[in-house]
């Protein structure tokens, strides 16, 4: 039997209060009456009020509920009673029968999509539904109303251990000449800002099939890259045709092909196959030695240059290993000049709220930084709702999850409607309420005046400074899969930043990490790089830093929320390049600093 106090609850957690002690026993009266719980007795007066478009509950919109609906109910169950072999059910227990097999096919229908008949529409209304959540788990119920004052305690109490930080505002990692940097904005420059294309013609713009691809189609995907690469390294390796993997020969002979581990396990030296192109080696694979190198690094779906010897055939002897190519740099100008002066940039990744809530407070405390500070252009990555966060995992949220991703949307339009600074929102794999692949198509919510979206990875144009961009943790997944030798080699950081760029790909790992979606077809439009980057931010659970790498500025700006702490994020500032080198990272700043 439902308690006045239980009764209390369950209608607040669909956000209808009930604050009249008569309301509370006439509410008692009719759970007592006709059998039901305190939630299916709210979950039907939502319904009901909905539909009549009633405000606040009273004792006489209960008795309308009652004529008009609990009391219908009750005489169509008995009604059917004679054909249930004199056994009678009622509201509490007719979810023990389970649906019927057309209320079965009704429900398959509607999860697929489809409309169900009208005769069994009564599956799908909410106090049949609420009944029937009782028996598959804690029942977790939906806000009407999607305000924060309707979030369980659990999720809206703050951090305890992220307001007790010592550290915000310290700078834990720089470059360039940040003593004489002055990470103020000239509010009367606007900066233009353009999306460029990576491998395609034009940048990802819109959402696409995906989980269509053909094994056919994603063969040729792969056997591109190779032949692309292949064009590029055969110059370093001084000869103009490739030879086949699998032809015997006591000569130096030269190849391009892809690291593949020939076992089930992680890769290693003994474990390394050449997979050749279709039109040099017909797709053949063969061993290779890495005996005789000096030093090398090495991971799956990594396009190589090889020279050596294959006496046999059967297997490639290395003695010289091209571990990629790098492109030019971008050729258009930029445009940054003394009269404009510099560009302001910060850039911050998701998670942007702690694990043990919802409230943003990260993102809340960054925001609040910009007012004091605010920069020309704010770039956030995501995912902006974590689809490994807890209170997801748990299913424990009271809102659903387009409710909390637009509640962070309002954080961020909110903070900054008054401020020149424009936001650059970068889509994630990792977000809940996008799609799970990669390359992620921009987010398609409705976002405010000067915000714009753009899908994972992206490259923008920054008043000609070109600034590469993935949400993806690439870093992370190359360094689980990366072998070198020797062990104790150069920067490992640094190192597996150069595969990024010596690959021209975004997303090189093949195949790729546990969790990882990737389309090949959409991959090498949308993640293959045209050119090497002014600047690269790759954000990443490893550790943060800012650094030079093969003349590219690259970041790693960590992430806002680090479970239950706070992160990071970066500030940048682009100068004019100097008239006597004209190199675009000589007038780059950076700094790393604690949210």
């Amino acid at each position: 039997m439902a308690t006045a106090g239980q009764l209390v609850e369950d209608f607040e957690m669909f956000g209808v209060a009930l604050e009249d002690n008569k309301l509370v026993e006439k509410c008692l009266e009719l759970c007592n009456q006709y059998g039901i719980e305190g939630e299916e007795l709210a979950a039907c007066w939502v319904s009901f009020s909905s539909t009549h478009g009633l405000g606040a509950p009273s004792e006489d919109t209960m008795d309308q509920l009652e004529r008009e609906n609990l009391a219908k109910r009750k005489k169509k169950t008995i009604s059917h009673t004679p054909n249930e072999g004199f056994k009678m059910y009622d509201a509490t227990t007719l979810d023990s029968l389970g649906c019927d097999n057309a209320d079965q096919d009704e429900d398959l229908l509607a999860a697929y999509g489809g409309t169900p008949t009208i005769q069994n529409k009564r599956a799908l209304t909410p106090e049949h539904n609420s009944s029937r959540k009782r028996h598959v788990g804690p029942a977790r119920s939906i806000s009407a109303q999607f305000s924060p004052a309707t979030l369980s305690p659990s999720v809206a109490t703050p951090s305890l251990k992220y307001s007790s930080r010592t550290n915000s505002g310290t700078v834990v990692a720089t470059y360039g000449d940040v003593n004489n940097a002055t990470w103020t904005a000239d509010p009367t420059f606007t900066p233009e800002v353009k999306s460029l294309a990576l491998g395609g013609e034009v940048p990802l713009t819109e959402s696409y099939k995906y989980m269509f691809e053909k094994v056919r189609d994603a063969g040729e995907a792969l056997d591109d890259a190779i032949t692309v690469l292949a064009d590029q390294m055969m110059a370093l390796l001084g000869q103009e045709e490739e030879t086949h993997l699998r032809v015997a020969s006591n000569e130096r002979v030269c190849a391009v092909g892809r690291v593949c581990c020939d076992s089930v396990g992680h890769l290693n030296a003994a474990s390394v196959l050449l997979e050749g192109s279709r039109s040099a080696s017909g797709a053949a694979t063969v061993p290779l030695d890495l005996s005789r190198l000096k030093q090398y690094s090495l991971f799956p779906g990594q396009i190589v240059g090889v020279a050596g010897v294959n006496p046999t055939g059967n297997k490639l002897l290395a003695q010289e290993l091209i571990p990629g190519k790098l492109l030019p740099p971008p050729t258009n100008p930029v445009t940054i000049s003394n009269s404009t002066g510099c560009v302001q940039v910060v850039v911050g990744c998701g998670p942007f709220t702690t694990t043990d809530n919802l409230l943003y407070e990260p993102l809340t405390d960054l925001l609040t930084t910009i007012q004091d500070n605010p920069p020309h252009l704010l770039i956030l990555l995501g995912p902006f709702l974590d689809a490994a966060h807890p209170f997801l995992v748990k299913n424990e949220l009271s809102e659903t999850h387009e409710a909390v991703f637009s509640r962070c949307l309002r954080i961020i339009t909110s903070a900054l409607e008054k401020l020149p600074t424009k936001v650059i929102l970068v889509s994630s794999s990792r977000d809940v309420c996008g799609p799970m692949v990669y390359p992620t198509p921009p987010y398609s919510v409705g976002v405010g005046s000067g915000v714009t979206c753009v899908g994972d990875p992206a490259l923008l144009d920054i008043q000609g400074v070109v600034m590469a961009l993935t949400s993806t943790d690439i870093l992370f997944h190359l360094g689980k899969e990366e072998i070198s030798f020797p062990p104790q080699g150069s920067d490992r950081l640094g190192r597996l930043t150069q595969h990024i760029l010596r690959q021209q790909s975004l997303y090189p790992l093949y195949p790729p990490a546990e969790g990882m979606c990737i389309d090949l077809e959409q991959a090498e439009m949308h993640a293959r790089l045209p050119s090497t980057p002014h600047i690269l931010v790759i954000p990443s659970d490893l550790r943060y830093f800012a650094r030079e790498v093969e003349k590219c500025v690259v970041v790693n700006p960590e992430r806002l929320a680090k479970g239950l702490v706070g992160g990071t994020y970066t500030r940048l500032e682009l100068h004019p390049p100097s008239p006597d080198t004209h190199t675009v990272v000589n007038s780059i700043n950076a700094k790393v600093v604690k949210v």
